[in-house]
């Protein structure tokens, strides 16, 4: 049922109860109604389509006489070249604004295409050992604006995308290389994840991929902790990541939790159990184990699901 529809649900109710008079009813239907976001029309919609097909042919175009050039250019004509085209995106997605969805969509790909641009200026004008890392961190800068600016789901995902990255490459160069390097990365990828479902239960970013993000994150940090001599570290995080994701699932009811859930607990038994015991039969009771757990998993998740009937496919 649309929102328009439980509204008139709901206030048939209340006039038939004799709380609302018919007149009041209707005054109701004609704020609802003027507070509305307005729909995109056809026009508008098949007018962005026709943006960001032109707006790839322009890119597609300039990689091709740039590649072509690209040799011919020196190392400052490269770097007026990104700077340009970082500062012209930036500057087209304010210019665009957000005062229809139409043009919050659009500002969030200029946004995002800016901070990529970033990126190749960054690489450019610093083609040094660390060069990689600086890159990143000025394209996480410029997506964070952008998504602060305007929250869409591109934006969302060039910013998570450049965080994880970055991160992970600042962390390695601050790190020393071997097992030692894995647990910063892994401690990284666990806060990170952590915090993001922690933005996404404040609402502070998109419910479905916010939680899908971080779930992923979390489960990608126990499976980096694992690939260690020592694995003690790894089944605790398991453990942590497996009950916490499994009680907000609890609270609300977001399918990525869930999956988190069982997929650290299947893989996190198998491995603990081919570990313990090695071997080919070690390895067929670590699958036999995982597929246990799976199946434990799946039948609690579903007994929940008919005890707490709420919609679980947000």
């Amino acid at each position: 049922m649309t929102e328009t529809g439980k509204l008139d649900a709901a206030l048939n109710s209340l006039v038939h109860d004799g709380s609302l008079s018919a007149d009041q009813a209707d005054l109701v239907r004609q704020r609802f109604a003027d507070t509305e976001e307005p729909t995109d029309s056809r026009k508008s919609v098949l007018a962005e389509i026709a943006g960001y097909l032109g707006g790839a042919f322009v890119v597609i175009a300039t990689v091709i006489v740039t590649a072509n050039k690209w040799d011919a250019f020196s190392q400052t004509q490269r770097g007026i070249i990104f700077s340009a085209l970082a500062l012209s995106l930036f500057a087209l997605a304010i210019f665009v604004g957000t005062s229809t969805a139409v043009k919050a969509r659009l500002s969030g790909v200029l946004y995002s295409l800016a901070a990529v641009s970033t990126t190749g200026t960054l690489a450019v004008i610093d083609p040094q050992q660390d060069a990689p890392t600086i890159a990143f961190l000025g394209g996480t800068a410029v997506a964070l604006i952008g998504f602060y600016r305007v929250q869409t789901f591109v934006g969302h995902v060039f910013l998570y995308g450049y965080i994880f990255i970055s991160g992970i490459m600042a962390v390695s160069d601050l790190t020393p290389d071997g097992a030692g390097a894995q647990i910063f990365i892994g401690t990284f990828l666990l806060i990170l994840g952590s915090a993001w479902i922690f933005f996404t239960y404040k609402e502070q970013v998109d419910r479905l991929l916010g939680y899908l993000f971080g779930g992923a994150t979390l489960f990608i940090a126990t499976q980096v902790l694992f690939f260690r001599t020592e694995h003690l570290l790894s089944y605790l995080s398991m453990i942590a990541v497996a009950c916490a994701t499994a009680w907000l699932y609890l609270r609300v009811h977001a399918w990525p939790l869930v999956l988190t859930s069982v997929a650290t607990t299947t893989v996190g038994v198998g491995e603990f159990v081919a570990e313990t015991l090695g071997g080919s039969i070690g390895s067929a009771l670590g699958l036999f184990a995982a597929g246990a757990a799976l199946v434990t998993t799946s039948l609690l998740a579903l007994r929940n699901k008919r005890e707490n009937p709420v919609e679980i496919a947000q």
